[in-house]
């Protein structure tokens, strides 16, 4: 068996790919330039999946871990009204092997031709998740004030809360802190990096893993609203 490369950081070669593939998505400029696919994007993508899954697995044991988190270059048209043939942004993810994972909170982390981001969150929740972690909210109220405490509390935590809001208010007697989680039909802890060293070396994976370790007991959350039925 091919022993997994260490992680090392991308390049400049990573981004001037992907910047390529955005410019000329097209089939006969892949193939031209595949090995640099390969060598500059796939293997160091995989190379940081396997270097922070057995950490990862701490977070969740039923995490999809190793090769199998990060994405392929070509996309599925199928479906899409975006016919181009390939993705000029490169991913992996940390998350259970369901079909329906875009429901499940997950971790993150995303190159692309302008730097880089991560974080961890749901894609799409279900209005019913978000009623349950509504319910978590009003039932368990400590818990929920530990799980996130660090953002209002960590200077160095890098997240942005987002996800969309409902207009009108669900619930008057909560605090605005309380609020700005209650009010959300999706939320995510999104942080967006422009090229900086940190991409380039291999510290990149104790960031990610530091401020992934941040976000987990909210993960933890997260995933019992999105398993638990909503009233």
């Amino acid at each position: 068996m091919k022993k997994q490369s260490e992680f090392k950081g991308f390049s400049e070669k990573s981004l001037a790919f992907l910047a390529g593939m955005r410019e000329n998505n097209e089939h006969e400029w892949y193939e031209a330039h595949k090995d640099e696919y390969v060598k500059y994007v796939q293997e160091p993508m995989k190379a940081l999946s396997f270097e922070l899954s057995d950490a990862m697995l701490s977070v969740d044991e039923y995490f999809v871990t190793g090769g199998r988190t990060v994405s392929r270059i070509r996309r599925d048209t199928r479906f899409s009204r975006n016919k181009l043939p390939y993705k000029s942004v490169s991913w992996l993810v940390f998350k259970r092997p369901n079909k329906d994972w875009i429901s499940l909170p997950a971790f993150f982390f995303e190159l692309n031709p302008e730097g880089y981001m991560y974080g961890m969150g749901f894609y799409s929740a279900e209005p019913s998740t978000m009623k349950s972690f509504r319910n978590i909210i009003d039932s368990q109220r400590k818990r929920f004030d530990e799980a996130v405490d660090f953002y209002y509390t960590d200077k160095t935590q890098p997240f942005t809360l987002v996800g969309d809001k409902y207009k009108r208010i669900l619930d008057a007697s909560k605090d605005e802190r309380t609020m700005d989680w209650y009010q959300r039909k999706n939320l995510c802890l999104l942080t967006e990096r422009p090229v900086e060293p940190v991409l380039f070396n291999s510290s990149l994976a104790g960031t990610l893993l530091e401020d992934f370790f941040r976000a987990a007991p909210l993960y933890r959350l997260f995933l019992e609203a999105s398993r638990t039925p909503a009233e």
